[in-house]
């Protein structure tokens, strides 16, 4: 029985007593309506309270799910740390194209010419902070696949035996560091070899700060390469090959491809040529000339020796450019053993 049915009861039991007096019968009712509206307040109040704590535990789930507080491990077994996410490693790095020096061969000497081309090198060939090994690293590439397009039509080969791969291209405080594969040193006799070499010397130090290439095998520092000999013990730069009539007969060793220069720049390298005669000129975006002239190398006729040109000029805005050395036929006067930089002319 609930308790308005419980009033009804004494109010109906309270009538068929005596009749009480009207201040007796409002006293009671005051009580039994006070009853009443007491235990109506509780079953609120107490709702409320039931409601409350349910919103305060959604909220505590909601903040802290169950799932980011893990179990403890089963007896006998050790709890797995979670993976931490890492940021996927590149697979590949672009080289943009540009235009270098790739040195092939002629007849006996290294044959001089460059080639426009970009692309995309393996992750693993080069440190992912050094564009300047990244550029060297796709540009050995290109070397090591042999002559093709022009300079195949112009009648170059290479020394280099097909199935070398370049491994790994890294620089270091004693220079470039270039890792080919074993077939490198395969087959070929001496003069074979020291081209080879050469080849892979004069392409790779065309780039900013690479002066001296040191030359490793299936990651390992050798002190020859093949069985002739060629000592790479050290690194090699270009004037190593003079004494072997290797190099071509003009050699521009500054400016480097792509260099920015303005009024005053040098530039430098060296000759076998007749008379020490060395003939220069710069030319701007349209391919006019701005400056032309001639030098003396230090020897010539037969000897290696060194020239140094100053170039003397002004333009407008920065553009490209190429800065020519080149020398003429004796016989004919034609154009022989041209170089063509290509540079970028600054103000």
């Amino acid at each position: 029985m609930n308790t308005e049915d419980k009033l009804k009861a004494m109010m109906e039991a309270a009538r068929a007593e005596s009749d009480p007096t009207m201040t007796e019968w409002n006293a009671f009712a005051r009580r039994a309506h006070r009853s009443l509206y007491a235990r109506r307040a509780a079953t609120v109040v107490g709702a409320v309270a039931l409601i409350a704590i349910g919103a305060v535990a959604a909220v505590v789930l909601t903040s802290n799910p169950v799932n980011e507080t893990p179990l403890p491990p089963a007896e006998g077994r050790s709890a797995e740390p979670s993976p931490t996410p890492t940021a996927e490693a590149p697979a590949v790095f672009n080289v943009s194209a540009s235009e270098q020096e790739l040195w092939f061969v002629q007849g006996e000497r290294l044959s001089w010419g460059t080639t426009v081309a970009g692309g995309q090198i393996s992750a693993h060939l080069t440190p992912a902070e050094d564009r300047v090994a990244q550029r060297a690293a796709y540009w050995l590439q290109q070397l090591v696949a042999g002559p093709m397009g022009p300079d195949l039509e112009a009648g170059a080969t290479t020394a280099i035996p097909e199935g070398t791969e370049v491994l790994g291209v890294e620089r270091d405080f004693d220079g470039l560091h270039v890792d080919l594969s074993s077939e490198f040193e395969s087959g070929g006799g001496s003069l074979s070899m020291q081209l080879r070499v050469a080849q892979i010397v004069y392409t790779a130090t065309q780039f900013e700060g690479v002066d001296a290439v040191r030359i490793l095998i299936d990651g390992k520092e050798v002190d020859a390469i093949g069985g002739e000999g060629v000592v790479v013990s050290e690194p090699l730069t270009r004037r190593d090959f003079q004494e072997g009539y290797l190099a071509p007969n003009v050699v521009v060793e500054s400016p480097r491809p792509g260099d920015e220069i303005a009024g005053g720049a040098t530039v430098t390298g060296f000759a076998n040529v007749f008379e020490a005669n060395v003939n220069y000129r710069l030319l701007d975006e349209n391919g006019d000339v701005l400056v032309e002239d001639f030098t003396t190398a230090t020897c010539g006729s037969g000897c290696w020796g060194d020239f140094e040109i100053t170039l003397d000029f002004e333009v407008d805005g920065r553009q490209e450019g190429r800065v020519e050395v080149l020398t003429f036929s004796a016989e004919d006067g034609s154009e022989q053993d041209v170089v063509s930089i290509p540079v970028v002319l600054v103000p």
